[in-house]
Order: structure tokens, then sequence, then C-alpha cells
């Protein structure tokens, strides 16, 4: 487990020896089994974390005191200012994003199709207009993903981007196959940046989960859904919370 700490605020990154935290196959009971069989949760007072089943869109979901538990139906990124409940996506190549502004925090699941909509980018912009924190003050955290050597798309996909945003394809490049390649961490770095994040104010874990079976689920190396990385964030409970934890 990659594990981040801020002020107030604690955020993690799964890997594969965390096994597959894939909530979304278990029943209440089972959920609250799986978060705390994870060791980093015991010392941070979270309840089990709210997800979602994710669709490749950029549905904000808000959870709230009023939210049912566990799954909060369709989107592709969640937000709360509940303290002590931790959001989350799942990812197994695309990019987790967690963001924390403040009193609110934000999971982001951006897959190639989420991002050519702008799904980070639209992600700051409600994390702003829910919590009142402008982007400049917002902290991002972004998490192992499939890296731009690894994630291969076709010519019709490089024109969808094309078509949305010119731009876009700065992040894209040519590989030895002729494939297009898409350097997705880096454009979803670009959509923080354009609505005002700064760079020193981005963090990154600089895994590529293709190139690194042995430490992550990777749909494109296992050819296949076999397995989940889970991202959260979480308020910490106003009462204690953890020690200082690295992230790397």
């Amino acid at each position: 487990m990659h594990l981040f700490r801020l002020p107030g605020i604690v955020a993690g990154f799964s890997e594969r020896t965390d096994g597959s935290l894939n909530f979304l196959d278990r029943p209440a009971a089972g959920q609250r089994l799986l978060w705390e069989s994870l060791a980093v949760v015991a010392p941070l007072g979270l309840t089990p974390p709210r997800f979602a089943t994710q669709v490749h869109q950029t549905r904000v979901l808000t959870v709230t005191d009023a939210s049912p538990a566990g799954h909060q139906g369709e989107g592709d990124a969640l937000l709360t200012a509940l303290p002590g409940q931790p959001v989350g996506v799942f990812t197994a190549d695309c990019l987790p994003v967690l963001i924390a502004a403040g009193p609110a925090v934000m999971a982001v699941h951006a897959g190639w199709k989420g991002t050519r909509q702008d799904i980070t980018g639209k992600a700051v912009a409600a994390l702003h207009a829910a919590s009142g924190v402008p982007p400049v003050d917002m902290q991002v955290l972004m998490g192992p993903c499939i890296g731009s050597c690894c994630l291969e798309l076709g010519d019709e996909v490089a024109a969808a981007f094309r078509a949305n945003d010119e731009r876009d394809l700065a992040c894209f490049s040519r590989g030895a196959a002729g494939k297009w390649h898409l350097d997705l961490r880096g454009l979803n770095v670009i959509q923080c940046l354009e609505r005002g994040v700064p760079r020193a104010h981005i963090r990154h874990v600089h895994d590529c989960t293709r190139c690194l079976p042995d430490r992550y689920f990777s749909y494109r190396q296992m050819r296949g859904r076999n397995g989940t990385q889970f991202s959260f964030i979480a308020l910490l409970p106003a009462a204690g919370g953890p020690p200082p934890a690295r992230g790397s």
C-alpha cells in the first residue's frame, strides 16, 4: 500500500500484495471484513469505503450522511466532506486520482475514455464548487497506472481525442509498431494545471501497472479483469489519526 498523509487527510493506493480489493463483489459484511483486513486501516478510525460502478464517464457522486453504505451507483468520481469516511475507485490500468481540498476530498477514476471527456478537470471544478477551496490550494495524488510505454490505442481513438481538443495530441506518440501511445498520466496532469492546480501540488506513484505484474493487477497484462487495485482518500476523524506514513 502506498500511503500518503496530508494535514487532516489520509490517502492510499493499494498494491497486488494487498489482494484484489473489489468491494463490489461482496455483501456489506464482506466489504467490512475486506477493508479491515488491510493492515493500514486499523489505526485510522475509518469506516468502510464508499465506491461506485465505474462507467468511463464524468459523473460525480457526492457522499453525505444520507448516502447508502458501500455502493453509490454509477459514476467515476466520488466526493465527500464526511470525516472518517473514505471514498475510493477501482483500477487495473486506469489512473486513480485523489484530490484534497481542505474540508472535502475526492477520488477519481480516469481511464482514457473519461480523460478524453476531461474528467479530472471537471472533478477539480466540482470540488471547488463543493468546498469553496480554489484549485491553487488543492493537493492532487496520482497513483499507478498503465504508462505511455504500454498504452496502445487505435487511430480512431487518437482521432476522437483530436476532434474533442486538438491539444490533447501532445500526449500521443507513435510506438515502434506504428500504434499510438497515450501518456494518460500526463494528460490528466495537464487537466489539473489548466484548472489552476500548481504543478508542485501534484504528487505521483510513477509505476506502470502493465510493466510490473508482480506489484499490480493489470487488465492488459492479464488480458482481462482478474483483480483490482483500490485507491482511497478520507478526511481523518477529529480525534486521533495515523502516524506519518510513507508515499513513494
